[in-house]
């Protein structure tokens, strides 16, 4: 194991605990993360390595319009990269490297995220829904082994009020989600996990869990108390998809009892086209590329009336439930 770390993000102690893992592991230290994240550095398949930083400047990025929840919602990242390898995902064209990166800086994190939801109840004035997204840079539960997430995050969300935060995985790992809060479920964080037919997930999902494995998580949490929500994302047009996705949700209702369920999400392929591009550049050979169509405002889609016949499925199958839209 190769650890590059980051001079900067020496002294933090959720650093000492991540090194604590590996004490038999090279370190190499370096000046600034992106000195590494962001070249292409020969065979990263070679051996395997991660990255330990500090953030700064603290982005909490607003969601783009039509994405998730109603109400202010924001983007906050600790970790860039997936652990996993899907065909599909965006992140291929964002960055340049397999490594993961892991910042360490988490009280600093905290107090960013502390002062927007102040900026937004004392300056604005605002008094609805806030909401902080967590996994759009990476599978915050596939490494929380490492990162120790949701220890730090989940106590921490429970002091506000009318304040969610939501991760998303592939992972059913959810013995450290069942450890924390003294095992109490938390009020302001909901577990969302990502759902595809399993055909789907062998082809196109490459070292994520099985369907199955990822609903007998669904399936604990829900028996325990905790909030959990589904995302049906992304659509995957292939061949036979109307039969693949109707006999998904059938599945689940067999499975499931929808009524604890605390929300679903649909969300298409969408990509901005310089994504794309170097996604195309990196699996040229990709079968999911027919399946695009040309730019649509600005951005790459599958085709309107493919997406429209999603909807309808899950409007069939699933008539009792709200069905909410990422970017559909």
């Amino acid at each position: 194991m190769l650890i590059y770390l980051e001079k900067k993000a020496k002294s933090y102690p959720q650093t000492q605990k991540i090194l604590s893992k590996f004490p038999n592991a090279q370190i190499l230290e370096i000046d600034h993360y992106k000195n590494i994240f962001d070249k292409n550095i020969g065979d990263q398949n070679l051996a395997p390595a991660f990255i330990i930083a500090k953030q700064e400047h603290i982005p909490l990025l607003p969601v783009p319009e039509n994405y998730g929840r109603t109400g202010k919602s924001f983007f906050f990242k600790t970790s860039l990269n997936c652990v996993y390898d899907c065909e599909y995902c965006y992140l291929k064209g964002n960055f340049k490297t397999k490594y993961s990166v892991l910042f360490v800086n988490y009280e600093e994190i905290k107090s960013a995220i502390s002062e927007k939801i102040n900026f937004l109840r004392e300056t604005e004035k605002y008094q609805g829904p806030i909401s902080f997204y967590a996994s759009n840079y990476s599978d915050i539960q596939g490494v929380d082994s490492l990162t120790d997430f949701n220890q730090t995050f989940i106590p921490f969300f429970e002091q506000f009020e009318n304040v969610l935060m939501e991760t998303r995985t592939k992972s059913p790992n959810i013995s450290s989600i069942l450890s924390c809060n003294n095992g109490i479920p938390p009020k302001n964080t909901e577990f969302s996990f990502s759902l595809n037919p399993e055909s789907i997930i062998k082809r196109y999902e490459k070292g994520t869990a099985t369907l199955e494995a990822r609903i007998s998580a669904i399936k604990t949490l829900i028996e325990k108390g905790y909030r959990v929500g589904l995302r049906f994302l992304p659509l995957l047009p292939v061949e036979n998809y109307d039969f693949l996705y109707r006999e998904l949700l059938k599945r689940l209702k067999s499975e499931l009892n929808f009524d604890q369920i605390s929300s679903i999400f649909i969300a298409s392929l969408i990509y901005n086209p310089g994504d794309f591009k170097i996604m195309q550049k990196k699996n040229p050979n990709s079968d999911l590329r027919p399946l695009i169509s040309p730019q649509e405002n600005g951005l790459i889609k599958i085709p309107t009336s493919t997406r429209e016949h999603f909807l309808k499925i899950f409007r069939e199958e699933l008539p009792d439930q709200e069905i909410l839209f990422d970017y559909v």
